[in-house]
């Protein structure tokens, strides 16, 4: 085949794709439009889905309550925890979505604590559900808090202060600008963009350099050419 046959090939195509309304709608309008609304709907919907997951209160069962009267009173206070105290683990409700963690105390907490003994809690969670991670993360917080309260008695007891367990601080500080974190993002995010775009946009043509010369009686005649 010579290039002249090439070139002509080349611009019949060229001129057959851009008249074709249906390839102009495949390889321009759709990748420029649809793919970006697509995406930013995506973006928009997982926000306010984030949003709404914030804002609800968790529901959490405490097992063992009753060993833990303080701990149990800091969880109270928190207005978007929603305390459920029952006797059975019941495991069913925390799978099936009814509450989000369940939280549970041994019988020798209250004595470990007075003795000064390391305490063990076991929370349950779903790791696949956004509500049940912002419950442990709520609940995980408020133990945090408790038990930096349990360590600043002990050291008061001691008499020591609460420097003496901050030896060093770290202070981070990101340089980046927002500039350049959006330009990292979209460095990652382009090339399997563009590359889907190339693919989709070529799929029409490829469609109808085949099926479509075929139809139409004039691929034997491009591939005597």
């Amino acid at each position: 085949m010579s290039w002249k046959n090439i070139k002509l090939i080349f611009i019949k195509e060229l001129v057959g794709t851009i008249r074709d309304k249906r390839t102009i709608i495949a390889m321009i309008i759709i990748p420029l439009i649809f793919y970006p609304l697509l995406f930013a709907g995506i973006g928009y919907f997982s926000k306010v889905e984030s949003i709404k997951s914030e804002e609800a209160a968790s529901k959490i069962i405490i097992l063992g309550a009753e060993f833990a009267p303080q701990l149990v009173k800091h969880l109270q206070d928190y207005e978007k925890i929603e305390i459920l105290i029952i006797e059975d683990d019941s495991p069913n409700k925390l799978q099936n979505g009814d509450i989000q963690a369940v939280l549970v105390i041994p019988s020798d907490f209250k004595y470990k604590i007075e003795q000064e003994e390391p305490n063990k809690l076991i929370l349950k969670y779903d790791a696949t559900e956004a509500k049940s991670r912002i419950a442990q993360k709520r609940v995980n917080q408020i133990i945090e808090e408790y038990k930096s309260e349990i360590i600043l008695q002990r050291l008061s007891r001691l008499g020591l202060q609460e420097e003496f367990l901050t030896p060093l601080i770290l202070q981070e500080e990101n340089i980046a600008t927002a500039e350049k974190i959006t330009g990292s993002f979209l460095a990652v995010l382009l090339p399997y963009l563009i590359i889907i775009l190339i693919f989709t946009g070529a799929m029409h043509t490829a469609v109808d350099i085949t099926a479509g010369e075929k139809e139409r009686g004039t691929i034997a005649t491009l591939l005597v050419s």
